[in-house]
């Protein structure tokens, strides 16, 4: 929640009013239709040093939709913005 917050509160900072709205509904969308096919997503190299199985869905080109597949259910551990440096991913996810 809070990786979705302080991206739509950056592009408000920006006065990217109408942008923050779209990419906060089409990652909640994409986060939704996980539950029909959670495997579609490819593995996060940058995260299998973890050894958790962490998937990911790109989203509008530069966001993954960090997540892990339990028995029956999703959960998503981060937000990332690939604008940022790869090396915060594993911080962010364990």
């Amino acid at each position: 929640k809070q990786a979705l917050k302080d991206i739509c509160d950056y592009y408000r900072s920006i006065e990217y009013d109408s942008y923050a709205v779209k990419v906060r509904d089409i990652i909640l969308d994409k986060i939704k239709s996980l539950s029909e096919f959670a495997k579609r997503g490819q593995q996060e190299e940058m995260l299998k040093e973890l050894e958790q199985g962490h998937r990911y869905l790109l989203v509008e080109a530069h966001f993954k939709i960090i997540y892990l597949v339990e028995e029956k259910r999703v959960i998503v551990t981060d937000i990332f913005d690939t604008h940022l440096s790869p090396r915060k991913m594993p911080r962010r996810n364990k």
